[in-house]
């Protein structure tokens, strides 16, 4: 009976991915990402902002959404089984996204395994752009304080607004990670068309 149930829980967590341990925002401006001089291609309200740097220190902003009509959003860390072993896929299917199409990753890793997560990244062939989203607070405080599980994927429109629900774990579909992230990726941007 234990042994059912010791297995029974296994499956539960495999099912789900891996249960974020949610960090708290940095409680100085000295531990915040500094502003970007980045002005946004044109101005817009965005639905929440921040300023986050990627794991090669490039500074990145809300204003990313504008570039595209659907931007996918995958949260992931490098402790998380799951999440790494979609990397390859997330990485095939950035290589085949529509061009009106943004893709970016947040990885939720403390400070000291942020190394970690850009080998994995190169190790898997991911050549996106990788947000730390530990060290931003607009992050924090917009759509990564929802996040409770990982990897979750989000899609949002040039606003920063949500699109669609979003996707808890590797999607699982009747073809390949990569056949049914671009099977959701259609159906938000018909959504978006229908607006």
């Amino acid at each position: 009976m234990k042994k059912a149930l010791v297995f029974g829980l296994i499956l539960l967590l495999l099912a789900v991915g891996c249960i974020k341990k949610q960090a708290e925002a940095p409680a100085t401006p000295a531990e915040m990402a500094a502003p970007t001089a980045e002005a946004p291609d044109e101005p817009r309200n965005y639905a929440f902002t921040f300023t986050a740097k990627t794991l090669d220190g490039n500074t990145v902003t809300e204003s990313v959404f504008g570039r595209y009509d659907l931007t996918m959003v995958n949260v992931w860390a490098s402790w998380c089984g799951p999440c790494c072993a979609e990397l390859g896929d997330l990485g095939k299917l950035y290589g085949n996204l529509p061009e009106n199409v943004g893709f970016l990753s947040v990885t939720v890793d403390e400070p000291g395994d942020l190394q970690e997560a850009a080998d994995l990244l190169k190790k898997n062939g991911c050549t996106f752009p990788c947000l730390n989203g530990q060290a931003s607070a607009g992050l924090m405080t917009g759509f990564l304080k929802d996040v409770m599980a990982i990897p979750t994927t989000l899609f949002f429109d040039r606003d920063g607004n949500q699109v669609g629900q979003r996707i808890l774990g590797v999607p699982q579909g009747s073809g390949s990670v990569v056949d049914t992230y671009l099977a959701e990726i259609r159906a938000r941007l018909s959504l978006l068309a229908g607006k």
